[in-house]
């Protein structure tokens, strides 16, 4: 049984690489636990890496996949320029081998051998996801981010589980909905209130928040923010994530490791 599996998934990898971005999502539910954590990762595509950044951000997930448990959900969303163009690229769970119920039974001949495989398939699946995406990621004019976190988190966050949310985005939104001028000069209290109105607050109680990029500015030619920008940007996100129910870490490199 676990032969025709890992083959099942080899074949899935083999598409998504021979299909780039425009793949289906990698998709593996076997080995998810309902009780364990859940994280989601939104990767920003609107301007391009170059390939230091590339390999940073790649490196830096790897680390956040390494210190997963056993059955935890990881899922993969992209940032456009328009939300409803964000992208799952992967949902998938930590592989081992359950010690009782239902799943213990089908997985029957598990052993750590298996397990240490399938986690290799599966580092390797994100880390092909990732790299395909991030090389085919351009500068596109507009980045929709408040309305992407707003509507991904309806399809991701799980209630009554541990959430960890991961952003990886300078977090400067300038959208159809909200320009950027519009985002940096309107009053954070003011802007809370029409999201509020608009729907645009999600549910995330008690989840985790890490963002890393934040005000990056992602292309040569582009002046770092000004730091009042900063201090607002900051301000913003802090205020919106509280609002959501969540803790906010804010990191202006793309890995922890920076």
């Amino acid at each position: 049984m676990l032969r025709y599996l890992a083959l099942a998934f080899a074949l899935i990898l083999l598409q998504s690489f021979q299909t780039g971005a425009a793949a289906q999502p990698v998709e593996d539910r076997r080995f998810c636990d309902d009780a364990a954590a859940n994280v989601l990762l939104l990767l920003d595509v609107t301007t391009p890496y170059d390939t230091a950044d590339r390999s940073t951000l790649i490196s830096g997930i790897e680390q956040i996949f390494d210190s997963l448990g056993n059955g935890d959900r990881i899922s993969i969303r992209t940032i456009e320029d328009a939300f409803s163009n964000s992208h799952r690229l992967l949902d998938m769970c930590v592989p081992y081998c359950p010690s009782n119920g239902f799943l213990r039974d089908l997985f029957s001949n598990c052993t750590m051998g298996v397990v240490i495989n399938e986690k290799k398939r599966l580092r390797a699946a994100i880390t092909l996801t990732l790299r395909n995406r991030l090389e085919a990621a351009g500068e596109l004019p507009t980045s929709e981010i408040i309305r992407t976190i707003a509507a991904a988190s309806k399809e991701e966050f799980r209630s009554g589980r541990p959430n960890r949310i991961y952003i990886f985005s300078d977090m400067i939104e300038n959208s159809v909905y909200l320009s950027g001028r519009a985002f940096f000069s309107t009053g954070i209290g003011p802007l809370m209130t029409q999201l509020e109105g608009d729907g645009l607050i999600p549910h995330l109680q008690g989840a985790n928040v890490q963002v890393f990029g934040f005000g990056r500015t992602g292309v040569a030619d582009r002046p770092p923010l000004a730091q009042e920008m900063l201090k607002r940007l900051s301000a913003f996100w802090t205020a919106y994530f509280r609002a959501a129910g969540a803790a906010l870490s804010l990191q202006q490199h793309l890995s922890s490791a920076e």
